[in-house]
């Protein structure tokens, strides 16, 4: 996976949506969007992905919630939600 941007979409009650653009290697030309609802305490209640707007139904691997958590977590600390979650992030 090659992540292209990140964007924090929402907050409400004690909830934050981060959305990451992605690309898989061998559909390089392809945008594909990763959608995360969380909540404070780390849980994600909701990992999807998406592709033009439709939900892919895709399950993702172990190797690539670990890529996900990873570039999560590197641009939240760049903002001011760097210490939003309350523990660990649990993807």
């Amino acid at each position: 996976m090659i992540f292209d941007y990140c964007e924090l979409e929402s907050i409400q009650s004690g909830q934050l949506t981060i959305i990451a653009g992605c690309r898989f290697a061998d559909e390089p030309d392809e945008l594909y969007v990763v959608q995360l609802d969380t909540l404070q305490d780390g849980t994600v209640q909701e990992l999807g992905l998406y592709f033009n707007g439709n939900d892919c139904k895709y399950s993702f691997k172990q190797e690539e919630r670990a890529l996900i958590k990873d570039y999560v977590l590197e641009k939240l600390a760049a903002t001011e939600y760097a210490n939003w979650f309350q523990g660990d992030l649990k993807l």
